[in-house]
């Protein structure tokens, strides 16, 4: 009589699909979109909060000043705006955590492929919850606080602000794929933002921190938007047009009388390509943080 066999290696699954990848993600995405519509409550509630915060901020920076005070209100307003954009994505960790048994069950049963899922969610999230909110955001803050007035210095900051706010939201996905409670994943998220936050130019001058720590700048979102903004900001201003020309002279007294200088004290290159290496930088992190959120998702368990 022979015996059973048995193997130590897990059988595999075929999924088989009734439709192309176009059908499937024309099926998912509008569902995605009606099933936002029937439940508006998360974006009408950001969109809020959003709104809240930059009145606030505009209130508080209203105005901004052409002096030595204006420098520090400016480097301010710059900084919060920045990480403000960072920590508002803490909401994108719901998004494969919330659904996760839907998702299985969905995809083991051949609805749609783990790709058609994935470019789903980010077209929702991407477009309701992070873009229309940071559009909104800056075109608030940016009048208000009275910032560079010139079309290019505009739609540039408004480019960098987005920017930093898709980053965040694809480094959130990579985190929390494959978490299944939804608190686990914010508090690590909250501990990568508030390193990054550290690392961004503010809190500390990155030109003195200790060689073996300075590198950790380099994986800072907040510290490739804030120095994005301070160059379309703070180039071309002038800060000392009620100082005698003596304290001008006067490099003893400390005193910065343009946003060059200003770049300088903090050590970044103003230049074109300056700018736009953060941005670059930007993009490469999000390429990067999204293709470890897929394989993350395509590995993840969902047979039993």
């Amino acid at each position: 009589m022979r015996g059973k066999e048995y193997s130590t290696k897990p059988k595999t699954r075929t999924i088989t699909y009734n439709c192309g990848f176009f059908h499937q993600l024309n099926w998912v995405v509008k569902r995605t979109f009606r099933n936002l519509m029937l439940n508006p409550q998360t974006s009408i509630a950001q969109l809020a909060v959003t709104i809240f915060l930059a009145l606030i901020v505009g209130a508080i920076f209203f105005g901004v000043k052409y002096n030595q005070s204006g420098i520090q209100n400016r480097f301010g307003a710059l900084f919060f705006i920045t990480t403000n954009q960072c920590f508002s994505t803490l909401s994108a960790a719901e998004l494969f955590i919330t659904e996760r048994k839907l998702f299985i069950h969905e995809y083991t049963s051949g609805y749609y492929s783990v790709s058609v899922y994935f470019l789903s969610k980010i077209l929702s999230d991407v477009i309701t919850l992070r873009t229309i909110p940071a559009v909104v955001f800056t075109c608030i803050v940016y009048f208000m606080i009275g910032f560079k007035l010139t079309p290019a210095a505009f739609f540039i900051f408004l480019f960098t602000v987005i920017l930093v706010a898709y980053t965040a939201t694809a480094m959130t996905m990579a985190i929390s794929v494959g978490q299944s409670v939804v608190a686990v994943a914010n508090i690590l998220l909250t501990v990568a933002f508030v390193f990054m936050m550290i690392f961004s130019g503010l809190l500390v001058n990155l030109e003195s921190v200790m060689a073996w720590l300075a590198w950790l700048k380099y994986l800072s979102i907040p510290h490739y938007g804030l120095t994005a903004l301070e160059i379309i900001e703070f180039v071309g201003l002038k800060f000392c047009g009620n100082l005698s020309d003596e304290l001008i002279s006067n490099t003893t007294q400390g005193i910065i009388c343009t946003g060059e200088q200003h770049l300088q004290a903090q050590g970044i290159d103003y230049s074109t390509w300056g700018l736009w290496q953060n941005h670059m930088a930007l993009i490469i992190m999000i390429i990067i943080f999204l293709i470890i959120a897929y394989i993350k998702l395509r590995f993840m368990r969902k047979f039993s």
